[in-house]
């Protein structure tokens, strides 16, 4: 479940908007790129590179949070640091969030099964496992046996961050 992300230009002009918006007549002369490297986080603010980059993985999975992701670096980009009582009283007035929403893990891919007590055991990569339920050490007689592929995962609301203020 990919999305097509906006181009750095797009990406851009969208920030320039958002700078108008919430800054008017304020200067900030940052440009905004797209990092295929980045998998820990949803964007970074390097304030004096004047860059913020924006993980394209992240925005891929998720791209409705394009724009809370600007907003949250626009913060930064005003020459707020950390996520202090100023930054969080900026977001609420820009109605982002303090914290980005946790990337969808990958789901899983197999299911095993235990011989002996039929516990499941489901994973994403195929294994070489023995039920930990029925003994504490490796027992081949206790080899968890290849069921088929796992279920697809059934589809939630996002939650809101953990910690989140608003």
């Amino acid at each position: 479940m990919r999305a097509e992300l906006p181009t750095t230009p797009q990406l851009n002009e969208t920030f320039q908007a958002l700078v108008r918006e919430f800054f008017p007549g304020q200067r900030v002369p940052f440009r905004v790129e797209w990092s295929p490297r980045m998998s820990r986080s949803a964007g970074l603010c390097y304030y004096r590179r004047k860059v913020i980059r924006l993980s394209s993985k992240y925005h891929a999975a998720l791209p409705q949070e394009i724009p809370n992701t600007l907003k949250h670096e626009l913060i930064h980009a005003t020459g707020v640091l950390g996520h202090g009582w100023k930054f969080r009283a900026e977001a609420r007035r820009l109605g982002c969030d303090v914290h980005a929403q946790p990337m969808p893990r990958r789901p899983y891919k197999w299911v095993y099964a235990c011989p002996a007590c039929g516990v499941e055991v489901k994973t994403r990569r195929r294994v070489d496992l023995s039920c930990g339920k029925c003994s504490r050490r490796w027992d081949p007689k206790y080899r968890l046996v290849l069921r088929g592929n796992a279920p697809p995962p059934v589809p939630t609301a996002p939650k809101a961050p953990a910690g989140c203020l608003f």
